[in-house]
């Protein structure tokens, strides 16, 4: 156990009864050293579902890449860290990214100064594979295929990923003047709307489905989270997330692949059951 999880008195409180629990993918729903979701995690979710507790996806994953986990009794989903919600079956919240923007990725990808993933809601493609997109691969478990990323001047994109190193999203960002960069791996960061993020995109959960950010719980691992972990009245950081994600956390569980999600839920008294 953690020494925040210690320095916890007696059972993890939270400011008011629970109804939703939004829950990031990379590192805290998905193993990346298993490349898979845990039982327990699967267990937990469907256990949170029978406590009227609704589950909420939050991740910068979009549908064409959630096959590795189970979506099963999710309430909604908050996707491309937020720029696209989803709710009961209907888009109620899209936010592409600033064509301007898209288009000085597209001119710098095709200069050759970075590998770059473009995201467009039904599908993606990169402009080079390169060793850090291989290595993205692997860890997250994905595949990419290379096109003409001219043709993001003619569709929407909802987000970039580009294959750079910490303080290197520069190179994009300062010939922008419409988004902003946030990262959970020194791999590569995602590039997004300035006025976007998951906070964002809870908040208008929140907002749609008449839920006090007291009566909601975050789980994440990375940087992108921060801004989450700040929009809901109780936050859970993995184990094995980022020293930011910790900090920002009200508390630490355990690593994704020590039934971190299941202990914190049961920690928390949302569901019954004993400390795995």
């Amino acid at each position: 156990m953690s020494e925040k999880n210690m320095a916890a008195p007696g059972p993890w409180r939270t400011p008011a009864p629970v109804r939703a629990a939004f829950f990031d993918v990379d590192g805290t729903m998905l193993s990346h050293r298993l490349g898979t979701e845990p039982a327990s995690t699967r267990e937990a979710i469907a256990r949170l579902v029978e406590a009227g507790v609704t589950p909420i996806l939050a991740t910068g994953r979009t549908s064409y890449l959630l096959d590795l986990v189970d979506l099963t009794g999710f309430g909604g989903f908050v996707t491309f860290n937020g720029q696209l919600v989803e709710l009961g079956g209907r888009v109620v919240h899209s936010n592409p990214m600033d064509p301007a923007d898209v288009a000085v990725a597209v001119r710098q990808a095709r200069e050759g100064r970075y590998a770059c993933l473009f995201m467009e809601r039904d599908g993606m493609y990169v402009n080079t594979i390169d060793q850090r997109v291989r290595d993205l691969a692997e860890l997250a478990h994905n595949h990419y295929v290379t096109a003409d990323v001219r043709r993001a001047l003619e569709s929407d994109v909802y987000q970039l990923n580009l294959f750079v190193g910490p303080g290197d999203e520069r190179i994009l960002l300062d010939e922008c003047r419409h988004s902003k960069a946030t990262r959970w791996s020194d791999i590569f960061c995602d590039v997004m709307p300035d006025a976007g993020g998951k906070d964002a995109g809870v908040r208008l959960v929140m907002r749609e489905l008449g839920l006090d950010p007291r009566e909601c719980v975050a789980f994440g691992d990375g940087g992108n989270d921060v801004d989450m972990f700040a929009a809901v009245g109780t936050s859970v950081a993995m184990g094995n997330g980022n020293p930011e994600a910790k900090a920002a956390a009200t508390y630490v569980t355990d690593h994704v692949d020590d039934d971190g999600i299941w202990n914190a839920c049961v920690r928390l008294g949302l569901i019954e059951g004993a400390l795995l």
